[in-house]
């Protein structure tokens, strides 16, 4: 059986990927243009953050049905609470209990990891949306 394929895919260059096809990609950019995530960067500097930070829908949703102010009380949370935590080995995430703001036990996690071009960025995020 032959198969014939149109175009040339990307090939990985470097890292434990390398020589590998990429055959799909799809950005933060395209998360954030398509509403799977929400850009928050600007609020998030005002909590402190120095790197891009954006939410998943659902956590934003969530935060704006919790209170008025939730996603700037979220923000400062994980952002103080990314302070005061220990650097674990081999981790990029870190639990954020939301039991003060929603009243019942549920946790998010903020994801630190590469953007689209490399640089690191933020997301907050339910456990399952990873």
């Amino acid at each position: 059986m032959r198969f014939c394929f149109f175009g040339k895919n990307e090939l990985v260059e470097s890292g434990p990927w390398a020589g590998f096809e990429i055959v799909s990609r799809y950005t933060r950019a395209q998360a954030i243009e398509d509403g799977a995530l929400v850009d928050v960067t600007e609020q998030a500097k005002r909590c402190g953050f120095v790197v891009p930070v954006a939410m998943t829908a659902a956590l934003f949703g969530d935060c704006q049905s919790w209170a008025e102010d939730a996603v700037w009380r979220l923000l400062h949370f994980a952002c103080e609470t990314i302070r005061a935590s220990s650097p674990a080995k081999d981790t990029d995430r870190l639990s954020l209990r939301l039991t003060p703001f929603v009243g019942t036990p549920k946790t998010a996690i903020a994801h630190m990891g590469p953007g689209d071009a490399g640089e690191p960025v933020v997301t907050l995020m339910y456990p399952d949306e990873e």
